[in-house]
């Protein structure tokens, strides 16, 4: 796959220049020439600096983790460190995740967004939403979802450890000797 880009991307300068020399050719124009040489640029980059900055905005202004409930359980749910151990709390509570990667196809955002739902009540406790940035369409193209950038706050996709660090907390000593 490597040496087709790189025949496409040979193929792509050899067209540009061979457009820009007819140009000088045809045309005194000095701006028309100037005009070709940022059309090739922004071709295959036009969209990176908006869907970047799309993002950026998306992360700030809907994404992140809500807290609708904090329970307390045991604290044989949490792992040594003190992390909630998510494997041995999908016992109490469901973990439910939607992805929409057609959120916005122009600037390749994918919305993931989870949400912990206790089993017992079937209440929602907090819902947790991360976007996932895929660059410009060219990057999209040639690496799909497999190279993707998260919100800044949740650095390796880890808004869902985040929620569960929120909601779940563990039970005091004195909440366990009143019971």
């Amino acid at each position: 796959m490597g040496f087709f880009v790189l025949l496409g991307l040979i193929a792509y300068v050899v067209l540009a220049k061979f457009i820009i020399r007819a140009i000088g050719k045809y045309s005194e124009s000095k701006a028309a020439k100037y005009v070709a040489i940022m059309a090739f640029v922004l071709i295959p980059t036009w969209d990176i600096i908006p869907g970047y900055l799309y993002h950026e905005h998306l992360c700030k202004t809907e994404g992140g983790v809500k807290v609708f409930k904090a329970v307390e359980v045991d604290k044989t749910y949490f792992l040594a460190d003190g992390r909630p151990d998510e494997e041995k709390l999908r016992n109490l509570f469901n973990w439910q995740t939607t992805t929409d990667r057609a959120f916005s196809e122009m600037f390749h955002v994918t919305k993931n967004q989870g949400s912990i739902v206790d089993k017992q009540t079937g209440e929602r406790l907090g819902a947790a939403t991360d976007f996932w940035h895929h660059g410009g369409w060219i990057n999209a193209t040639l690496f799909g979802y497999l190279s993707s950038s998260t919100c800044p706050q949740y650095p390796h996709h880890s808004v869902s450890s985040s929620l569960w660090q929120q909601v779940v907390r563990p039970k005091s000593d004195s909440q366990r000797e009143g019971e």
